[in-house]
């Protein structure tokens, strides 16, 4: 049996992290009750062509004050605090509903009571409608509904017992049962909607979590694939890409981008004299350097190959390519490595620089950049070369 439902105070109102505002919202609209109130009054036509003036008058007071408490709550639900909780709002609500189902429960029982026959049963007519109308919306707070509707129906019968109309009881009784197991069915679709939603809500949660899971994935994989992994520079790959953007930047636009190719001197012989994970200590921190040094100038380090790296300048600083790479020539000379072994060591590295021409492609630009890092290597390393002449070499004499 599941009649307790409806001692429930509303669908929904032990949900803290989303609670029923909007049906809240519905229960305290104004408009219903005018509605009602307008139904009551076409109903007191008949007693006030029959003379019962002063009956109509208390009727119309009543749902004057009944309407007005109704605004009144309306407007105040309205203009409720964002941090408001909702239980105090429900409390409020509830004594309302009370007051109002006692005022229609008054105002029909003076209508019927010494009525005609007619108005007896337009009296009626109303008040089931009223009673019909209220069991609709008890999905959204069935206790305060069943107290409207159980005190509308004790005024009416009051009324018609005391006309002597005995049979209204039972047949009050029914309607009434009827409307009770037409709320629960109301109840429990409501309650299977929520369940659904708060089903779909989770799994829309999890499909967003496997989502920004997936998009971290994918960035990953994608850093990973454009990044050395021993050095975490871009790797040769990405450093393709970005050569050939910048070209067409530099086609379309006009803007200058020079071309570092870096190659640590002497690195076989490093490997051979301290070991290879010396070596990988060595080029690591030696990207470290390049890249502290790279990122001053906005430009974009790559290891190109082995060990041999390769940087992109643009705008301003590519007009400055050959003092940068002095720069770096001699702050590599200048660091002092301590080994894992406990041994220390230097490095020194030569650089080919080239600035790019409107006509070049990568294969040309890289071509000249690499032609001048061979020429600073044959001319004892440790150099920088920005031409193909031999007089343009920049470093050690």
């Amino acid at each position: 049996m599941q009649m307790h439902k409806l001692t429930l105070p509303m669908i929904g109102i032990d949900d803290e992290t989303n609670p029923p505002w909007e049906h809240l919202s519905v229960l305290f609209h104004i408009l219903p009750h005018i509605v009602a109130a307008i139904a009551i009054l076409c109903a007191a036509i008949f007693p006030l062509l029959e003379g019962r003036t002063f009956e109509v008058a208390a009727v119309a007071a009543i749902l004057a004050a009944q309407v007005t408490m109704r605004g009144m709550a309306d407007a105040r639900f309205r203009k409720r605090d964002s941090s408001d909780q909702i239980r105090p709002w429900l409390r409020l609500f509830t004594v309302v509903s009370m007051l109002s189902g006692l005022a229609w429960g008054i105002a029909l029982a003076i209508l019927y009571s010494g009525g005609s026959a007619d108005t007896q049963v337009v009296v009626l007519a109303i008040g089931c409608g009223i009673l019909q109308s209220s069991a609709a919306r008890a999905y959204l707070a069935p206790r305060s509904t069943l107290v409207v509707i159980l005190t509308i129906t004790l005024f009416v019968n009051i009324a018609a017992i005391r006309e002597g109309n005995w049979i209204m009881v039972p047949i009050c009784l029914a309607y009434v049962g009827f409307l009770a197991s037409y709320m629960v069915r109301l109840i429990a679709m409501d309650e299977k909607r929520l369940a659904a939603e708060r089903k779909t809500q989770i799994l829309v949660r999890a499909l967003a979590d496997s989502n920004d899971k997936l998009m971290h994935a994918n960035e990953q994989l994608r850093r990973h694939a454009r990044t050395d992994a021993l050095t975490g520079l871009d790797n040769r790959g990405s450093f393709d890409e970005e050569l050939r953007r910048h070209l067409l930047l530099t086609r379309n636009g006009g803007n200058a981008l020079a071309l570092l190719l870096i190659d640590v001197d002497h690195f076989k012989r490093f490997n051979d004299t301290h070991g290879h994970q010396a070596g990988d200590q060595a080029l690591r921190v030696f990207a470290d350097l390049l890249l502290v040094r790279i990122r001053k100038c906005d430009g974009i380090a790559a290891r190109y190959g082995g060990e041999e790296f390769a940087v992109l300048l643009h705008g301003d600083h590519a007009h400055s390519a050959l003092s940068i790479a002095e720069d770096l020539r001699l702050s590599v000379g200048n660091l002092l490595l301590t080994l894992d072994d406990g041994n220390s060591a230097r490095l020194t590295v030569s650089i080919g620089v080239a600035l790019a021409e409107v006509a070049d492609d990568e294969h040309t630009l890289v071509a000249r950049a690499d032609r001048r890092l061979y020429q600073a290597k044959a001319a004892g390393r440790d150099r920088v070369c920005d031409s193909d002449q031999a007089h343009r070499l920049a470093g050690s004499a």
